[in-house]
């Protein structure tokens, strides 16, 4: 049993975003706000800092996860999108993150040897989910999307490490090779409510232990 417990409330802001494309294939401007583009896709990466808590020899027991978005997504001439954000307690890759997308996986679960992405343990996964976003087609000229699907998927699971990290990835999609002219991604927050307990030290060193193994497998 922990000697202590304290509730907390952690949490991150993830910026808008936009980007126009010229050809309807590539996007050649971007209003980016702290994201990146790479190959027409949009992602953004940050953390959340436990490096305190981590220095008292507190975990972080995560009660659930609260993904909150400010608009719906705006996209002209195009046919929608799909979002993927994810928690870990270990950094994971753009480039896996975007592989497992495409051979409709994610970080936690069995990859294929198609997928080619590196298999990660789904403890580090605290939390991930997968919308997507299809064009309104009650009016199109709007551009507004609407949800189609929601996914979710992690493992809530306890953690000693010193940062969590979260990545977001927004994909248009594409037909023909045909990405539409515009897309604009709404504000988001991520809520995660949970207690930071202090743990006897035996099994606070042996998850310290485990959390290093798995970073050393990235």
């Amino acid at each position: 049993m922990a000697d202590e417990e304290l509730e907390r409330i952690l949490r991150i802001e993830i910026p808008s975003s936009s980007a126009q494309s010229s050809d309807g294939v590539n996007y050649d401007t971007l209003n980016l706000n702290g994201w990146t583009n790479t190959g027409n896709v949009l992602h953004w990466q940050g953390s959340i800092d436990l490096s305190g808590y981590a220095m008292d020899r507190k975990t972080f027991y995560p009660s659930t996860t609260i993904y909150q978005k400010a608009y719906p997504y705006i996209q002209f001439n195009g046919f929608g999108c799909t979002e993927m954000v994810v928690v870990t307690s270990i950094p994971i890759s753009i480039a896996d993150l975007l592989l497992q997308v495409a051979n409709l996986s994610a970080p936690g679960f069995t990859q294929s040897s198609a997928t080619g992405a590196e298999q990660q343990d789904w403890t580090t996964v605290l939390f991930g989910r997968t919308n997507v976003h299809l064009i309104n087609a009650t009016l199109p000229a709007l551009g507004i999307t609407q949800l189609i699907t929601s996914d979710s998927f992690g493992s809530l699971s306890p953690t000693a490490a010193d940062k969590l990290y979260v990545y977001k990835v927004v994909i248009p999609a594409t037909v023909g090779g045909f990405i539409g002219s515009s897309l604009e991604v709404a504000s988001s927050r991520l809520v995660i409510p949970g207690s930071m307990m202090q743990e006897p030290k035996l099994e606070y060193m042996m998850r310290l232990k485990r959390s290093y193994e798995l970073a050393n497998q990235v």
